[in-house]
């Protein structure tokens, strides 16, 4: 048996997982348990499904046998800009399969089929050698009603993408059941992100009563992972309490503490001014050297291994220069911080490791402007990287972002606090209101992260990345 099977009959509505969606040219209907797409136009009639295709996957389609099936059926796996595409022409009996690859001859199969009656095909995608490459690439076996009729070897594709399928101009198709079964996900489906908009209170203290304030209404919502601000243990601020280690530990330590009384308490991420030695310090002549650290507390209120920002500029701070990735809740996070924003790389290389959760605390001051472009300008913050992105502002200006817009998911802002909405008293203009939460339940089998893998996946340039690609560490 596979360790991960998904199908779908199409006697009940379909989920999230589904993008199918009628348009101009086209319909797009589930009747009697059967999924029928009709296309009146020329342009394309596609489903897209997003289950976070890996290889080893088997997708099985079945056709109704007593609908009609005309036109050219396509179906395949894409990644960006990147695909593998079978067509089958239902008039000349002929299967073709292409690829992005425009440096081979394209289709890269083209064979008659013998069987005149089609019920089924079934694609499955593997992993293979790229010859001249340093890493690997795919094969695909394609089967006509159970019968294995043509592979196609080498073939230079991103590991990860979703599936397709459709009509290419005039026709007709009824599904009557659909099925991807292989290994597990690399990782869980559905992930509870919470954002904690916290200001920067005078103290030390006033500020971690606040974050054990934002833990509480985080665990009441069911939140996973919750994401405060830069320094949101101590602020970011001008202090003399901000020098003394011994006080700052003891807060944490309270913090901690009180993480661990609070039922079904989120990893909570922190951050605060840490002294660490100097021997970890590339050219440091003291023997201890204070960063911008960020840490998870988890749940039993113990710490996850640290984190520093990446590029500093605060006084008396220095940088962390590390990448951040780490696993928290079986999800891969890459972190930066305020400044990081700068470094599109901060991220990128996370990606390229397995994260699609990009992390953004920062204490960038008060956000200013109208509420409307605020939002606009935010929409697209995901999509150089193809994964959810997650920013928290002290000073205002915090929001879950979906990776980018498609037909299902038309407005990528998934969630922001009441500042960022019609609630705010002085909207459209923005006023800052203070201590503010916001949740949302993203679904992580949506992002791919194409962009920075494409980036990896560079010829020769790929063993010049891998190696800046951090050990994930486990929280």
């Amino acid at each position: 048996m596979s360790e991960y099977t998904r199908e779908w009959d199409f006697k009940q509505e379909l989920d999230d997982t589904w993008e199918a969606i009628s348009e101009k040219d086209f319909v797009i209907k589930r009747e009697s348990g059967v999924l029928c797409i009709e296309n009146s136009g020329k342009t394309d009639a596609p489903v897209y499904i997003r289950p976070c295709s890996i290889y080893e996957d088997r997708v099985d389609i079945e056709f109704a046998e007593s609908s009609e099936t005309s036109g050219i059926f396509t179906c395949g796996f894409l990644a960006g800009f990147e695909y593998i595409n079978i067509k089958i022409d239902f008039r000349k009996n002929i299967l073709y399969l292409s690829t992005h690859e425009f440096h081979k001859p394209q289709p890269r199969l083209s064979i008659v089929l013998k069987s005149k009656k089609i019920t089924k095909i079934s694609v499955i995608r593997q992993k293979d050698v790229l010859l001249g490459l340093p890493y690997e690439g795919s094969l695909v076996h394609i089967l006509i009603n159970d019968s294995r009729i043509a592979e196609v070897r080498n073939i230079d594709f991103l590991p990860e993408s979703l599936f397709m399928f459709g009509l290419q101009g005039k026709g007709r198709i009824a599904i009557s059941k659909f099925r991807i079964s292989g290994n597990n996900r690399p990782r869980p489906e559905y992930l509870n992100v919470g954002i904690w908009q916290q200001s920067i209170k005078l103290t030390t203290e006033r500020n971690v009563n606040c974050l054990i304030k934002g833990v509480r209404k985080s665990a009441e919502a069911g939140v996973q992972i919750l994401i405060t601000p830069e320094t949101s243990l101590t602020g970011l601020r001008i202090s003399d309490d901000l020098m003394d280690r011994k006080h700052i530990q003891m807060e944490l330590a309270r913090f901690q503490k009180a993480v661990s009384k609070i039922k079904d308490a989120p990893y909570t991420l922190v951050g605060y001014p840490e002294w660490i030695s100097g021997k970890l310090v590339e050219g440091s002549t003291l023997n201890k050297v204070r960063i911008n650290c960020h840490r998870f507390v988890r749940p039993d209120g113990t710490l996850g291994p640290m984190m520093a920002k990446v590029h500093s500029c605060e006084e008396g701070l220095w940088h962390g220069r590390n990448y951040n990735l780490q696993r928290v809740c079986g999800v891969e996070i890459a972190l930066g911080v305020c400044h990081d924003a700068h470094y599109q790389d901060v991220w990128a290389v996370g990606v390229m490791g397995g994260a699609r959760l990009c992390l953004h605390p920062s204490a960038g001051g008060r956000l200013k402007g109208k509420i409307p472009e605020i939002i606009n300008e935010y929409r697209g913050l995901g999509t150089a990287f193809d994964s959810f992105w997650v920013r928290v502002n002290a000073g205002g200006g915090s929001a879950i972002i979906y990776p980018s817009r498609n037909r299902k998911q038309t407005d990528t802002i998934l969630a922001v606090p009441d500042d960022l909405t019609e609630k705010s008293p002085t909207y459209p203009e923005y006023s800052y209101i203070g201590d503010l939460f916001a949740n949302a339940k993203i679904r992580l089998w949506d992002a791919t992260g194409c962009y920075p893998l494409r980036t990896l996946r560079n010829g020769c340039k790929y063993n010049i990345w891998k190696r800046l690609i951090p050990e994930i560490q486990q929280v």
